[in-house]
Parts: C-alpha cells; structure tokens; sequence
C-alpha cells in the first residue's frame, strides 16, 4: 500500500488530494487523481512509479517510507502517471529452479504461445515451433518424436527464428527435453585411433574451429570426462549437432555416422545457489564459528543453520558460500582418509576442486577416489564434514542438492 498527495491548485490550496494505492495502476487519472505529485508515503511493499501512463517512461522505485517530494524519488519533476507494486514471482515448486522454454507458432516469438517445463517425446502436429524463448535452463530440441533424428541445443536466450537456433528453414520440433544439470569442471579426450586408443587430447573449453586452432579433427574414439559437452559437425558449431554426457565412445564414425568433429563446447549453466542435504540424516552442509575474522570455517551438517551459512554455489570447480564468497571447501591439513574438510582461503595450494550431480556423491576432482562424508561417532565432531574413499557401504556419502 502507498498513498500518493496531489498538488493542489492555487484555488485549492486548502483542499488535499490524496490517492490510496494498493494494486498496479496503469494511468492515475481514470481513478480521478491529477499526475503532479507533491509527496509519496509508501506503507508497505516496494513499488515502482513511471512517468507516463502503462508503466512507461521513466522509473522511480519506492521502498517503505516518506517521500516529501520529487528529488526524494529521484525525478526533476513531480509527474508520475501509473505504479506497480514490486511482488515476487510465483513458484510451484518452492525451493526448486524451473526449466522452460517458450515455443512460439511464427518468428518473432508472434502467433500461439506454447510453455513448456518438462521433457516433451512427442509436441502436437498443431504445435509447429519457429520462434522460442528459454527462459531457465538448457533445452535440446529434436527433429524427431522420443528425442530421436537431429538436435539442437539452446542455452537460455531469445531465439526469433531458425537460423539464431542454428536450424535448417524447414526444420520441425518433435520432442525437446532439459539438458541435465551437471556441477564439475568440464574435460574431454580425443583420440586418433578406436577404443581409446593413439593420440589422446585433453580438453577443457570450447574449441571453435578444430583446424585452426592445431587439433586433427578425424577423430576415431571420444571419451567424456567430466560435464556436458556438445560436439558439432563443423567448424563455428555448424552442422550436426551431439550431446554427450560422461561415456565412452569407442568409434566415433559408428556411433555419429559422420567422420569429423569441426567444433565443440562444453554446456555450461548460469550460477545457481543450492543448499547440500545429507540423504541420510536429512539435515544441510553449512559453516559454524563464523568466517569474517578469522581464515578458515568449520564444515560441519547439523539442524541448526546460523543463517546463510548453509547456502552455496559453484564456481569453476569450486564450491563457496554465500557468506565467503572468497573461500572454499578445501581439505584441512595432510590428505588422508578422514581428513577434516573446512572453508579456507583460497591462497592455500593446491586450490581444491569438486564435482557433483544433483544426488549422489560430491567427489574431489584434485584427489580423486576421495569424497565428501560425515565423520560421525560420538565424539564432539561427530558433525564434522570429512573426506574418505569412496564406498557404497557409507550412506553418509550420497547427498541431494536443493536449488533456491
């Protein structure tokens, strides 16, 4: 709620004008009130005040308080013609992010609009898509029904025809689905002969042109190591177009039925924050004793958070906190089964790296065998947050993580 004061007339100084607002108003005059505006007094909520009418021109935002006049909101002058209030998105699912994409029937996102949020094996014959917004996420699309026949990745963007898709002018979307969400340090190898074998290559970013930049683009086996990565046809990620989660291909001609890879690219997802669950007790990874003093923060699961102190998020390789966003999650002294894990400064060498899914295990990529566990017990640290090698008799090892 706000309540905007008019300014009077000189014949009407001693008449007040006021105006109670507590939903969006495209243009104040319908409602009988004058567009100069002398003083604001937002009650609650935060708003936003545009000078012309359907929420355009200039904008002002209005957070709880007093506005005494024009210079306090931050205009020239006191004409404010429409208001919105500032009101947060809705969520089906609290607590989790969405993934969707737009599908619209004519380019320039024109004609019917078709919201998708989960996996599609077969769209509608009605449904023929020239135009898409994604707006959360990654997407494949298909030219065939049950993600069969020629693909297509789209990271989030606008997409007003075919070509900015990079789609043949007479393609037709059958099925799209997600592109999994996958938190590690991309890596592919190559290799010049079958089953794994020759000349192997290692790499960890895109390539745009495989040619140009001294890489043999006959290639005969791939392995993914780590992440999603999309290998195209040709050069500038033209042509056929595959996406590969971690796997073995042992002959690559065989499985892609063409003989080249002219580019490829690694997928990668915009920052998300996420709280990390233990799957077996149920409560969340989060830092104790504070980290603005002192160089290092104890890592422990327990039910009682201390504030941010249980959200994180990903970041080439390492997992941060919000509330250190210049440390990390590093091992605490010789690396050892057991070893203590804590939040450290990042000048410390090696500068530790992590991979992780949304459920399972968090595996360290600097000391591999090695994963994230509970100590456990009935010592004082029985909360503590340790490294250990992997086993599938320690349920304390599998975790989920929750996007906020």
């Amino acid at each position: 709620m706000l309540v905007m004061y008019a300014q009077p007339d000189e014949e009407e100084v001693e008449q007040e004008n006021t105006f109670e607002v507590t939903e969006a108003i495209p243009d104040v005059e319908l409602f009988g009130y004058r567009t100069t505006t002398c003083s604001i007094h937002v009650l609650s909520g935060a708003w936003i005040a545009y000078s012309h009418v359907d929420f355009s021109g200039d904008q002002y935002i209005l957070e709880k308080g007093f506005y005494s006049n024009s210079a306090d909101w931050g205009s020239s002058d006191n004409h404010i013609c429409s208001v919105q209030p500032i009101l947060q998105a809705p969520s089906e699912n609290q607590g989790s992010v969405r993934s969707v994409v737009m599908l619209y029937t004519e380019p320039y996102f024109q004609g019917e609009c078709h919201v998708c949020d989960k996996n599609q094996e077969s769209l509608s014959d009605k449904l023929i898509a020239k135009s898409c917004r994604v707006v959360g996420g990654s997407w494949v699309v298909y030219e065939g029904r049950e993600f069969s026949g020629n693909l297509y990745i789209l990271s989030e963007g606008d997409y007003p025809n075919f070509t900015s898709m990079g789609c043949p002018p007479n393609c037709v979307i059958l099925s799209l689905k997600t592109v999994p969400l996958v938190f590690s340090v991309p890596s592919v190898s190559l290799f010049g002969l079958e089953c794994l074998e020759g000349r192997e290559i290692t790499v960890d970013t895109e390539v745009v042109n495989m040619l140009e930049e001294g890489y043999n683009n006959h290639l005969l086996s791939v392995r993914v190591n780590r992440g999603c990565w999309v290998m195209c046809e040709h050069s500038n990620y033209r042509g056929r177009q595959f996406l590969l989660e971690p796997i073995e291909i042992t002959n690559w001609p065989k499985f892609s039925q063409i003989f080249t890879i002219g580019s490829m690219y690694p997928v990668r997802q915009r920052r998300h924050f996420f709280r990390i669950k233990s799957k077996e007790r149920g409560h969340f990874l989060s830092i104790q004793g504070g980290v603005e003093e002192i160089k290092s923060g104890r890592v422990v699961v327990t039910e009682q958070v201390e504030g941010m102190s249980d959200i994180w998020f990903y970041q080439e390789g390492l997992i941060k906190n919000k509330l250190a966003p210049a440390m990390s999650l590093q091992v605490m002294g010789n690396v050892e089964a057991g070893a203590k894990v804590v939040l450290w400064s990042e000048t410390r060498q090696p500068v530790q790296t992590w991979s992780a899914q949304m459920r399972g295990t968090i595996c360290s990529l600097t000391f591999p065998g090695m994963v994230l566990d509970i100590k456990g017990g009935k010592q004082y640290d029985r909360d503590h947050v340790v490294i250990l090698p992997e086993s599938e008799e320690r349920p304390c090892q599998q975790w989920e993580l929750e996007l906020l």
